[in-house]
């Protein structure tokens, strides 16, 4: 189906085509979402994919569609993209980890603390890029990847060649390590 017919199915409310849409954009749509932004309960996957489709639906109704350049599925990642931050700063960060996961978000939170506070001492954000320099190719590329791209694992994995997502997970850990021992003899 081309943009024309989409958009004139919301206008004209046809309800089938409405539904196979919203079914068929659904699994890649939560995947996307799982691997980019690193939600993981089914719950809130559902509420911003339901967000998200409910503007596609009104701002084609609205006829806001009508002279988009892309392809309507694009333009429903676009409005995801928004969303997706909105709902970051609804929820508290880092809510309700699990044992496995918090590792993985302190990691996150110390680069972010890093990098995005105003209040730090501009010598600790000199002093990782320092130690990123010398850490070099791969290490630097998978750490970029990860903290500051948001790839997940699996993501990395086809990016640098890796064989699956558990090496490129060993990897990066072993990245870290030798990103902090750097750090520390600095």
């Amino acid at each position: 189906m081309d943009n024309s017919q989409i958009i004139a199915s919301f206008k004209n409310e046809d309800r089938r085509v409405i539904e196979k849409l919203y079914g068929d954009l659904r699994p890649k749509f939560m995947n996307w979402l799982k691997g980019k932004y690193r939600i993981g309960k089914e719950e809130e996957l559902g509420e911003i994919y339901q967000r998200c489709f409910t503007i596609l639906y009104v701002n084609a109704k609205k006829g806001k569609l009508d002279t988009i350049d892309s392809s309507v599925e694009t333009y429903f990642y676009g409005i995801a993209k928004f969303q997706v931050l909105e709902w970051q700063r609804e929820k508290p960060l880092f809510q309700e980890l699990n044992n496995e996961d918090e590792l993985l978000q302190k990691e996150i939170s110390q680069f972010q603390t890093i990098f995005e506070s105003a209040e730090l001492d501009d010598s600790l954000v000199r002093k990782v890029q320092c130690a990123l320099k010398v850490l070099g190719d791969p290490c630097k590329k998978i750490l970029q990847l990860f903290y500051w791209n948001g790839y997940s694992m699996e993501a990395i994995a086809r990016e640098t060649g890796y064989k699956n997502e558990s090496v490129a997970k060993k990897k990066k850990y072993g990245c870290l390590q030798k990103l902090k021992e750097i750090m520390k003899n600095q």
